[in-house]
């Protein structure tokens, strides 16, 4: 079997002890088994994208042939773009199953645009269920680890939002519109500290974000590195409140992280 071949620039590396941690979730999530002392792993400092074999750019690859992950720039920081590629070689599959990288493994890896578009259509939702307003289901925030530091996983942590039906019975949460074109916001954080706040959301992009079985939870992991830069991935020092939402609604519990240099 044969591939594509490294993009130019390409350099190995070792992967950060953080990514058995993130191995470790997608075993989780997906229910498979493997060895990430298998995978070969490079990164393309110098590259926000690497083209696929048809010369499509996308931030990641896995190529079966060397069984390696290539991650173009800051990527390999990435923890969901990092188990998005994870998830391939879990799989042995270059493809996007539906019931992996949408179903089991929802809000673990991140699976937009592409991946979207290959997957199998939606299954139809549960003629059972009842339409409810999200706040009809507990939304919990937290922040693993829960005191971050820059000397812990080499400062990388995560912020997990999870959203919970109750009830025995299933449900599909209405969310509310966006005020634009695009899909309704689902998860989402704000981040407030003595500098202000900032915020991230992410789109319910598929509609089984919304579809909830009896007493089932879903999260979505905000993925952060310890210190200042352009990209929602970075958090610098301090003290802060991290607060946690699905469909605009927000946990009860937000806890007060102190984010150590």
């Amino acid at each position: 079997m044969t591939g594509p071949g490294l993009p130019a620039g390409a350099e190995r590396f070792s992967p950060p002890a953080v990514y058995q941690q993130w191995w470790n979730l997608t075993e989780e999530c997906s229910g498979l088994s493997g060895n990430l002392s298998d995978v070969t792993w490079y990164r393309v400092p110098a590259s926000n994208k690497i083209p696929l074999g048809d010369g499509t750019l996308v931030n990641g690859r896995w190529d079966p042939a060397e069984n390696r992950i290539i991650l173009a720039g800051d990527s390999y920081r990435a923890g969901d773009f990092v188990r998005h590629e994870m998830l391939h070689a879990l799989l042995h599959a270059t493809s996007h199953p539906r019931s992996a990288f949408i179903g089991h493994c929802s809000g673990v890896v991140v699976c937009i645009e592409r991946c979207i578009t290959d997957a199998s259509p939606a299954p139809l939702p549960d003629a059972a269920a009842q339409i409810v307003s999200p706040a009809a289901l507990e939304i919990g925030v937290d922040a693993i680890p829960s005191s971050p530091s820059s000397s812990w996983d080499e400062g990388n942590f995560m912020m997990v939002v999870t959203a919970r039906n109750p009830g025995s019975t299933p449900v599909i949460a209405n969310l509310p519109p966006s005020g634009d074109a695009g899909p309704s916001g689902s998860f989402s954080f704000n981040i407030t500290g003595a500098g202000g706040s900032r915020s991230h959301g992410v789109r319910a992009n598929v509609p089984e974000i919304t579809r909830f079985g009896p007493l089932e939870s879903k999260r979505f992991i905000f993925d952060f590195h310890v210190g200042s830069g352009p990209t929602r991935y970075h958090q610098p020092a301090g003290t802060f409140r991290f607060e946690g939402a699905y469909g605009g609604v927000w946990a009860t519990n937000p806890p007060t992280i102190i984010v150590a240099p």
